[in-house]
């Protein structure tokens, strides 16, 4: 993991998460020839040099979730006061690389009593409100069928799913023929659409520009790591950009759920007079990709989308006069 440290450090931003792996076939914490799956320390001891080695804006995900809370002795999930403070609870997501396979998902979860499953699935439930899930089929079961598949995806608030499993093709092949891969394709992590937007419409430069915005987030789940909210305004004329910065994160717009987002930025005292247009960016924070428009987060309405600069036009213009 120390040889591993430089790497991870100096390509983080290109990382969705990192899965645990270091134990047992294919990395996935089972059948442990040195015993580490049934020695607790050493389960604590491999999560916690992980969470070390990878920079603080990524997470780790487990394959057996019921591990965390005996390496964090804390059986609770993640409450919204902890949510992305950078603490190993917060970095510790799972991932379900049997997703469907059985009763227990070929033993995701700890024992085939339902009562004991759906405790465990309710802890995901919660946890993974602001955590990464992911994972993928393995084995064609009868839970595997488009309503349950969409269903579990759901509850449990999947962000990834591999697309080109090793095993397991024929449940995504049937996804298709039943008519839910798209849907699923489309609601898997978050899906942020603009339902609304009221701004001030005519401020002198120097002075506060409001804009109110109602968000709803139509995926499954949230942006589990770091995302900024600017403000562009460009000018008609000269189509230069200006960069208002906001202190909103779209990590706590919640799926399922409307967002109401009131802004209040101050406007640079040089900014010249002129129509401009009103855009919405949101980038990746790292420096070498806060630029790069395929890294940035477009929003599911029609016709608001500017591909060359990664905006989203609100489709309304600020005029800026003269002090």
């Amino acid at each position: 993991m120390d040889q591993l440290e430089p790497i991870l450090k100096n390509n983080y931003d290109a990382i969705a998460y990192l899965e645990a792996g270091f134990i047992g076939y294919w990395g996935e914490w089972n059948r442990s020839t040195n015993g580490l799956r049934t020695n607790p320390q050493a389960r604590r001891k491999i999560l916690q040099k992980l969470l070390s080695v990878l920079p603080p804006q990524r997470m780790v995900a487990l394959r057996y979730s019921y591990y965390k809370g005996d390496i964090f002795n804390q059986q609770r999930p993640l409450s919204e006061s902890e949510a992305f403070n950078r603490s190993g609870r917060a970095r510790t997501g799972a991932h379900n690389d049997c997703f469907l396979a059985g009763i227990d998902d070929w033993g995701t979860y700890s024992h085939t009593d339902p009562k004991i499953i759906n405790q465990q699935k309710a802890f995901l439930n919660s946890d993974n409100r602001y955590l990464v899930q992911g994972g993928e089929v393995c084995n064609p079961s009868p839970y595997d069928d488009c309503p349950n598949a969409q269903k579990e995806l759901a509850y449990m608030r999947w962000s990834t799913l591999n697309g080109f499993p090793s095993d397991g093709k024929s449940i995504l092949a049937d996804w298709v023929t039943q008519g839910c891969m798209a849907n699923i394709k489309r609601r898997l992590g978050y899906r942020f659409r603009l339902l609304n937007a009221e701004m001030s419409n005519k401020i002198a430069a120097g002075e506060p520009f409001a804009l109110n915005l109602s968000v709803i987030n139509e995926g499954w789940a949230t942006a589990y790591n770091p995302r900024k909210l600017e403000i562009i305004l460009r000018h008609k004329s000269t189509r230069r950009n200006y960069t208002l910065l906001t202190e909103e994160n779209p990590q706590f717009w919640m799926p399922g759920q409307k967002t109401t987002i009131n802004i209040i930025a101050k406007t640079p005292s040089t900014l010249p007079s002129g129509t401009y247009e009103v855009f919405l960016n949101l980038p990746d924070p790292s420096k070498e990709l806060s630029h790069r428009p395929e890294y940035s987060i477009r929003l599911a309405n029609k016709g608001t989308w500017e591909e060359d600069d990664g905006f989203n036009s609100l489709q309304m213009n600020l005029i800026i006069r003269s002090k």
